[in-house]
């Protein structure tokens, strides 16, 4: 039978599989004593199968491990991402301040996890710290951050129908797409916003516009599809006559 002191010895041999066999140890039998080690453990693991293992079993403390996970975020970059992994795990709402300044990181992957982590707090301070970064980046920046904004949901949805006005298209089209993923309710804010850039907008962002437009239960709805429904765009036209469409069937069976 394995005990707890040899799981702890294993936790540091060379071979991945009995670090991984350790951490599962450690995490199954371990109690809030360990946690200081596992979130050790954590930052040095090379491996990324036991470093999930190892997330799991710091996740399960939550309290007793966070003042050492927030200690560890002034390490190097990649423990950073290891840390912020775990904290949107426990998603502790006295994280935030510590998370907030990781959002703007050098380092893509410390941001994009940075922004994960907020977004998965809920936390209405998280909005300014992402909205900032709409638009930026490549396309793998862009749809991390897209979905951390559907995470955090209604505390950035004001922010995402300001952001529909911009002058940059691509901040535009990147907000509506965010919407489109944040959805009913908590999107409904935006749809006067949503409206205006359906009917206004370049073709290729009030397309997405109206994809987030029509799902949402607001007054501002239908108006706004039956009057692109009635409009001289003949696209448009013919896209709001089928979301009208789509809408009524989507009634008709509640």
């Amino acid at each position: 039978m394995t005990t707890l002191e040899q799981a702890r010895r294993a936790a540091y041999d060379l071979s991945p599989t009995v670090r991984q066999k350790a951490a599962v140890h450690l995490g199954t039998h371990g109690d809030a004593t360990l946690a200081r080690e596992l979130v050790t453990l954590l930052v040095a693991e090379p491996d990324f199968f036991v470093r999930e293992t190892l997330t799991w079993a710091v996740c399960r403390h939550p309290q007793t491990a966070l003042p050492h996970l927030l200690a560890a975020l002034g390490t190097d970059p990649q423990a950073r991402v290891q840390v912020l992994h775990a904290l949107s795990k426990i998603q502790a709402p006295e994280a935030v301040d510590h998370i907030l300044p990781l959002a703007a990181d050098d380092d893509p992957a410390v941001a994009m996890k940075a922004w994960w982590a907020l977004g998965r707090t809920g936390a209405p301070e998280a909005a300014p710290a992402l909205l900032p970064h709409l638009g930026s980046g490549d396309e793998e920046q862009q749809r991390e951050l897209s979905r951390a904004l559907e995470q955090l949901g209604e505390p950035g949805v004001e922010g995402l129908a300001a952001a529909l006005a911009d002058e940059d298209p691509t901040v535009r089209r990147h907000a509506t797409q965010a919407l489109v993923l944040i959805g009913d309710p908590a999107a409904r804010p935006a749809a006067a916003a949503l409206a205006a850039t359906a009917e206004a907008d370049e073709q290729d962002i009030a397309m997405v516009a109206l994809e987030a437009l029509a799902v949402l239960d607001a007054p501002e709805v239908e108006p706004a599809l039956e009057r692109l429904r009635d409009g001289e765009d003949r696209f448009r036209s013919l896209t709001a006559q089928w979301l009208l469409a789509d809408r009524e069937e989507r009634a008709a069976r509640r």
